[in-house]
């Protein structure tokens, strides 16, 4: 996947996040206002301003995908994980807003009862954001996208705050409104644990963290199979943003007229980036042996 059809597929997951946050965040403040919940506005303002980190997660992949210059000789691909720090750090935010909130309603007590009519349209954002979420996650997948990953993770959270609204609203109508801001504590800490797993994960690309043995040991087994190649080592990879650059040493009968020695390093490089998708450069320094 170049990098015109992988800007193209993970536009998709971002205008999704866009859209969709701003549709259910109106859908939420017409029913918190009509259906007397104060609960459910806070939660359609939430949905409204996530509009602002599915933005800047389009921006990172903007910029993500522009060419190699002489500046930037790896791309900018680091872009996107450094918009998915943004989008973790926004989830603490949000989180500690809705501990201090939950913390204030315990203390002053709730005195309103939301209309019923507020739980049908929260239990449908629930449903909508879930499929959000999964959606953003699958494109975040197939285009190795950190900051869609992040995005995606977001709103998953958003549909986990939103059930302890839910909660708070059916409780509010048993006589039992101290649910609402229990619920809240505990889905905030389940926040702060996706923001903080979100932010090492980004924070872990852009330290260029190497990738998994099973990575390692495919371009190992790749390079071995290429005929005349008799020992590999120093496998080093670096990524920038979803893809990933490699370089290598390998041994070569030091027999080999120069021209075949090039023929084998081309073949190595072009078979890799064929069968990995997301390397995009190969350099391979041959070693008479």
């Amino acid at each position: 996947m170049n990098l015109s059809e992988r800007y193209k597929k993970a536009k998709k997951g971002v205008l999704v996040g866009i859209f969709g946050n701003l549709f259910i965040g109106l859908l939420q403040l017409i029913a918190g206002i009509f259906g007397n919940s104060l609960a459910v506005i806070a939660d359609s303002m939430h949905s409204i301003s996530d509009t602002l980190t599915s933005v800047v997660v389009w921006i990172g992949l903007r910029v993500g995908k522009k060419q190699p210059d002489k500046l930037h000789p790896y791309g900018h691909g680091d872009a996107e994980p450094i918009a998915g720090l943004f989008v973790a750090m926004i989830l603490g935010i949000i989180s500690f807003e809705i501990i201090e909130e939950s913390i204030n309603s315990i203390i002053n007590g709730v005195t309103h009862t939301p209309n019923i009519i507020t739980a049908v349209v929260i239990l449908f954002s629930i449903f909508f954001k879930y499929w959000m979420s999964g959606y953003v996650f699958k494109i975040a997948d197939e285009t190795n996208s950190v900051a869609l990953a992040s995005d995606a993770a977001h709103h998953k959270s958003d549909y986990l705050s939103s059930i302890a609204v839910l909660i708070g609203i059916i409780g509010a109508n048993l006589g039992f409104a101290i649910l609402d801001p229990i619920a809240g504590i505990v889905v905030a800490v389940w926040i702060i644990k996706i923001g903080i797993e979100i932010g090492k994960k980004n924070i872990r690309s852009l330290m260029g963290e190497s990738p998994s043995k099973e990575v390692l040991s495919k371009i190992k087994k790749i390079t071995s199979d290429v005929k005349g190649i008799k020992g590999v080592h120093e496998i080093k990879v670096h990524y920038s943003g979803p893809y990933a650059f490699v370089s290598m040493h390998i041994n070569v009968d030091k027999k080999m007229k120069f021209s075949e020695v090039h023929d084998i390093t081309t073949k190595v490089e072009n078979e890799i980036k064929k069968k990995i998708d997301f390397i995009s450069n190969v350099v391979v320094h041959p070693e008479p042996s």
